[in-house]
């Protein structure tokens, strides 16, 4: 506890905690843990070998990001997401991510560059590997070094936010695109770094909304109903 009776972590309680996130956020992105299905943090603790402190802040977190709802008394759960759901998702970040770009072309630093440009180094060997998992925490390194060159803490929350809600999807699509269609993506992600780093917003911007723009194709190849599901009350094909 510091003067201000403010109770600090340890680096090691940290680690721990931050280790616990990541693993259940990759659980949940990668169909581990599925919609709908009900946690319980003693049995997380168990499988996974992490301190029961460390699953009740990661499910605090992911409740925070609306991947798992916290009910008093009824327990939580996987978050679901629809077909409907995902094209919002989609269009708030064609708008929000292209002007976050932007801002980042504006305001980066050296170190927030080079975050950029690292965030998908040895890709060519995740592809080869198909290593989707190691691939998914890449895009999320790189779109989190980008809302903080935004030097905007709320867009980068807000944008973050909406990307965790599209990487499940995203995730289900990577097992059946092929090796150069993977890597043509991450290309125009790196498209997105150099505009960054030459301070040019519009390209940046552009840059941004092409990768985004490919969605209303591809979730027409790759929707699955029994991953994803309209929300109640909500009709397929309503605007």
């Amino acid at each position: 506890m510091n003067e201000s009776g403010v109770v600090e972590l340890s680096d090691s309680r940290r680690l721990k905690n931050e280790l616990a996130y990541e693993t259940l956020l990759l659980e949940i992105i990668c169909g581990g843990l599925r919609a709908g299905d009900a946690i319980d943090e003693i049995s997380l603790a168990e499988t996974y070998g992490m301190p029961r402190a460390g699953v009740r802040e990661a499910l605090s977190r992911l409740a925070l990001e609306g991947l798992v709802d916290r009910r008093p008394r009824l327990g939580t759960v996987v978050t679901d997401i629809g077909a409907i759901e995902l094209q919002q998702v989609f269009a708030l970040r064609v708008q929000l991510e292209g002007s976050a770009a932007a801002l980042a072309a504006t305001h980066a630093t050296r170190k927030d560059v080079a975050a950029l440009n690292a965030a998908f180094n040895g890709v060519d060997d995740v592809i080869a590997r198909a290593d989707y998992r190691t691939l998914i925490m890449m895009d999320l390194n790189f779109h989190q070094a980008l809302g903080e060159a935004t030097h905007n803490r709320w867009l980068a929350k807000v944008t973050n936010t909406l990307l965790l809600g599209a990487l499940r999807f995203w995730h289900y699509s990577l097992t059946r695109r092929a090796p150069e269609t993977l890597r043509a993506e991450i290309d125009a992600h790196l498209r997105v770094a150099k505009a960054v780093s030459m301070g040019d917003p519009e390209a940046a911007q552009a840059a941004m909304r092409e990768i985004l723009a490919e969605f209303p194709s591809t979730v027409k190849e790759s929707f699955d109903e029994s991953l994803y599901r309209a929300p109640a009350g909500m009709h397929r094909g309503a605007p």
